[in-house]
């Protein structure tokens, strides 16, 4: 399968790598970049190995979520393609972030 970010996923990601490279410094970011992106490269083999809950309010509408350490990929199998729509804390109310109301 095909994996395609969407825009707001990429900008959650530069965000991310922007927080770890002035928090925590450039190796440590470069380190959780390519765990991140391990993880999601890996869903065009198994596209169906996050968790899809059919009694949330996501899962009704189709998209899984991929624990990746603390962070949750949601990202959505339409045809051939992945399409990686947010990536957030998973400590947090992710879903109050994805849907803005933080």
């Amino acid at each position: 399968m095909k994996i395609e970010w969407l825009s707001e996923a990429r900008n959650e990601l530069r965000e991310l790598l922007y927080y770890y490279r002035t928090n925590v410094g450039n190796s440590y970011a470069q380190k959780f970049a390519n765990k991140i992106l391990r993880a999601i490269e890996r869903l065009a083999d198994f596209p169906e190995m996050g968790v899809l809950k059919y009694d949330t309010l996501l899962g009704k509408y189709g998209f899984r979520a991929l624990f990746i350490g603390q962070y949750v990929c949601i990202y959505k199998i339409e045809n051939n393609t992945v399409f990686i729509y947010h990536l957030a804390d998973a400590r947090k109310n992710y879903i109050y972030h994805i849907f803005g109301l933080e």
